[in-house]
C-alpha cells in the first residue's frame, strides 16, 4: 500500500471513530445524531474541523442535488446544542469542538492571514475574566471569546 493511501486509509479511520464518538455523545445525552446531522458533522470535519454553513451546504449539494440551507442551519443548531461544534461569529463559520464534548466557555483564536481556526483552553483563563469582571462590577459573565490575530505558521513565513 502507498504512503498516500495508507495516510488516506487513515484518516478515514480517524474521522469514523470522531463520528462514533459524535453519536455515542449524542445517545448519552438523550439525543439522536440522525443520518442529516451526522452528514453536516462529517463534512464539517473533512474541511479541516471548520467552514461555513454555504460550504457545507455545497458539499451536500454535490452528493444529493438540491438542499435547503434551513436543513445545513438546523443540524449545526443541534450540534452545537450537544457542544460538539461551536459557531464563530467574527467569521460566521463553524467549528468542531476539539475538547471534552461538554459545555465550556470557548476561546477562538483566528488567524486573519490565512482565516485558520483554532479552539484554544488554558487552565484558569475563564476564571481569571470572570473575577476581573466581577471586581469591575459589570455583572457580565462571558461565554465565549473569539481573538484575531496570526497564527504560528504565518508568523514564521511573514504571511
Amino acid at each position: 500500500m502507498s504512503s498516500s493511501a495508507t495516510k488516506t486509509k487513515s484518516a478515514e479511520t480517524a474521522l469514523a471513530r470522531r463520528l462514533d464518538e459524535a453519536r455515542s455523545h449524542c445517545e448519552a445525552r438523550g439525543a439522536q445524531l440522525t443520518e442529516q446531522r451526522r452528514e453536516v458533522l462529517e463534512l464539517l470535519l473533512r474541511r479541516a474541523g471548520h467552514a461555513k454553513a454555504y460550504d457545507i451546504q455545497e458539499d451536500m449539494q454535490s452528493r444529493h442535488g438540491r438542499v435547503a440551507p434551513t436543513t445545513v442551519y438546523r443540524a449545526l443548531d443541534f450540534l452545537i446544542d450537544q457542544h460538539l461544534v461551536h459557531k464563530v461569529d467574527t467569521t460566521n463559520s463553524y467549528v468542531v469542538c476539539e475538547h471534552s464534548h461538554h459545555a465550556h466557555p470557548t476561546m477562538m483564536l483566528i488567524c486573519s492571514s490565512c482565516g485558520s481556526i483554532q479552539e484554544w483552553q488554558a487552565p484558569g483563563w475563564f476564571e481569571g475574566l470572570k473575577a476581573a469582571l466581577r471586581a469591575d462590577a459589570s455583572g457580565f459573565t462571558p461565554a465565549a471569546i473569539e481573538i484575531k490575530g496570526r497564527c504560528a505558521a504565518c508568523a514564521s513565513t511573514g504571511g
